[in-house]
């Protein structure tokens, strides 16, 4: 199915089924940092011993297959168990290919989980330049005109706008985060 968002068309595909081939593993890397001993004089070291690091990854793979015999095989971490029915949705840009799922939903369970991190990034991203050009339009006449103000009809120096308009910008930054 296309649909049309933000002004670029959008597929956008399904699948409703039961869970196979559903297979775990985990990866695990370690780091280690080497010891050191520092003379500090005199007979006295500081010794700091070498340290371990490690990082679990925990993975799964499945495929999802519906009753007319479609399938699709994912990735992703959700608790579930071969045989039980999932839904999985996936888009991408009219054109191009998905860059990943949007919604996985296991209806054994009813537990769902959405990955806006699917969407195609001109979707995920859309009025972040249009919402930062008025913030900075803002900026410059908010500034402009403070500088004005203060300096009466004399024209202020450019030091004097870049500071006032970067303090604006610190002030309106947690507002435009609100806002977007």
């Amino acid at each position: 199915m296309n649909v049309e968002i933000f002004g670029k068309t959008l597929w956008i595909h399904g699948i409703e089924g039961q869970v196979h081939g559903l297979t775990q593993w985990t990866e695990t890397s370690t780091q280690t940092t080497n010891g050191t001993a520092t003379h500090l004089g005199g007979g006295n070291y500081v010794i700091n011993g070498p340290q371990v690091h490690t990082n679990t990854t925990h993975h799964q793979k499945f495929w999802v297959v519906s009753q007319g015999g479609r399938e699709r095989q994912d990735l992703g971490n959700y608790p579930m168990r071969d045989g039980q029915t999932a839904r999985l949705l996936w888009v991408g840009l009219e054109g191009r290919q998905s860059t990943g799922y949007v919604l996985f939903h296991n209806l054994s369970t009813q537990a769902g989980w959405k990955t806006p991190v699917g969407l195609p990034a001109p979707i995920r991203q859309n009025g972040f330049g249009r919402l930062t050009r008025r913030y900075l339009l803002c900026i410059l006449l908010l500034g402009g005109s403070a500088v004005a103000t203060s300096q009466g009809p004399a024209l202020p120096p450019p030091s004097t706008l870049c500071v006032v308009s970067i303090l604006l910008a610190i002030a309106l930054l947690p507002i435009g985060f609100v806002h977007l």
